[in-house]
């Protein structure tokens, strides 16, 4: 019975979304109940997704539930989907070893540490529950103190957020706040809270609002705050420099929703943020002035459509280096590659390190996407701006291991001999088991104008110094 009724509500919500556009769909009523300890929690939301693996600028949307535990740990965590006859459940990452039971029809499992789970029943990925799990915030500041915007509890409507300098905005715990915050030319502030920033009353194309649009700032930190349904880039920082982002949990589904999308940046930390997006999830681009030294660790993504783990395809800086993506779990990757560098305009790309990168569901090449675990590339592209191409050199990729799904492939195709790729070391790459030691192991696509220094499953070669 409950299958029946999961089939009527789902197809209810697609319809209604569909239908409405540019709605509030975030306080809607969810197809998940969550328990913490005894205790039925109210910060459950309903939010948009995108199963949809073809770009086109009004996808068809669909929801899952989304849940913000903030809590004493370790905490009994008992999960119900009302409209599910629940019989299996599997809780991500799979790193953290947790085991569910079903009991009386509820999902039980112990959460001893704050993490970004996702919570799949019945072997589909359709509904899952993203629960973010957190322990009481220690910096949080006095909601009467000076240079502090408090929201507490409550829905805020259309708000449009300028920050100032040293400056904190705190979304505590309940607060549901539709608008955006934005930042030009200011340092020393912080934006934080265990609230939700939401963005879908908005409409896409009418009105683009970026929810953390932050450009020209330094020294500033965003951390532990949800973003739901955003309808543009959901953390866009532009010529900004010296920053740290925690624990920013972002799931988005509307078209150009990319999760953080660095331009023109220099020293910037993402470390433990979830983002499940329907565009690139960690992306650096370069407009103009140079990129240097982002790290992004620590990060557990699901890419519901375009590349995971990106650089590029806008790279109109001279140079972009010391890029580094490390300790990265992809729970799901369906369109296109989890490692990419697009250097489609006329950058130098160097010193970039992919280490640590686990996928535990490797789907890519779904609708019009790429079959390519791995794609680096100095080819043109829809989005170049300038007549000639650039480079990549000094390029390691380490300790990649994919665990289920597609055994999918490598591409490193140059341009030509002046836009060269080299440099390349790609070690320790296991592949549904298999370690993967030469080339001729996995579909390869390459090109003439690669340098002679690429190399996979060989350790003498020194790169990233």
């Amino acid at each position: 019975m409950k299958a029946h009724w999961a089939a009527l509500l789902l197809l209810w919500l697609l319809l209604a979304a569909t239908a409405a556009g540019a709605e509030d769909m975030t306080l809607r009523e969810t197809t998940a109940r969550v328990w913490v300890d005894g205790r039925e929690i109210d910060t459950v939301y309903e939010t948009a997704v995108c199963h949809q693996r073809y770009w086109e600028e009004n996808p068809a949307l669909s929801t899952t539930p989304v849940a913000i535990v903030v809590t004493a740990l370790p905490a009994r965590v008992e999960i119900d989907f009302p409209y599910e006859d629940v019989t299996e459940a599997v809780v991500r990452p799979l790193s953290l070893g947790i085991e569910a039971e079903i009991q009386d029809g509820r999902i039980v499992f112990t959460a001893d540490r704050s993490a970004n789970l996702t919570v799949e029943v019945n072997g589909k990925v359709e509904g899952a529950l993203h629960l973010f799990v957190d322990t009481p915030d220690e910096e949080k500041p006095d909601p009467e103190g000076a240079k502090v915007r408090y929201f507490g509890p409550g829905v805020y409507r259309d708000q449009m957020i300028t920050v100032r300098s040293n400056e904190t905005i705190y979304l505590d715990e309940g607060c549901v706040l539709y608008g955006q915050i934005y930042c030009g030319m200011g340092k020393q502030f912080t934006i934080a809270g265990h609230g939700v920033l939401c963005g879908s009353i908005y409409d896409r194309w009418k009105d683009t609002i970026v929810p953390i649009n932050i450009s020209n700032c330094s020294d500033f930190t965003i951390r532990d705050i949800t973003i739901l349904d955003p309808s543009a880039w959901t953390v866009n920082l532009l010529k900004c420099k010296d920053a740290r982002i925690e624990n920013v949990k972002i799931v988005s589904a509307r078209s150009n929703s990319d999760g953080f999308t660095f331009q023109n940046c220099e020293r910037i930390e993402v470390d433990g943020c979830f983002v499940r997006s329907w565009d690139d999830s960690l992306v650096v681009k370069g407009y103009g002035s140079d990129v240097h030294d982002i790290v992004f660790q620590n990060c557990t993504l699901w890419t519901d459509l375009a590349q995971s783990c990106e650089i590029g395809y806008e790279t109109r800086a001279k140079v972009i280096d010391h890029i580094t993506f490390r300790d990265i779990t992809v729970l799901h990757n369906f369109h296109k590659p989890v490692i990419s560098i697009h250097n489609s305009d006329h950058a130098a790309v160097s010193h970039v390190l992919f280490e640590n990168i686990t996928v535990e569901d490797a789907q890519m090449g779904e609708g019009d996407g790429s079959p390519y675990l791995i794609e680096l590339t100095t080819t043109e592209s829809v989005w170049s701006a300038t007549l000639r191409r650039g480079t990549i050199d000094d390029v390691e990729i380490r300790n990649v291991q994919v665990l289920s799904g597609k055994k999918s492939g490598i591409r490193i195709y140059a341009n030509d001999e002046t836009s060269w790729i080299d440099h390349v070391q790609i070690q320790d790459l296991t592949l549904l088991g298999e370690q993967i030691t030469d080339f001729s192991q996995i579909t390869y696509e390459t090109s003439p104008f690669n340098g002679s220094e690429i190399h996979i499953g060989v350790t003498d070669i020194p790169v990233n110094p």
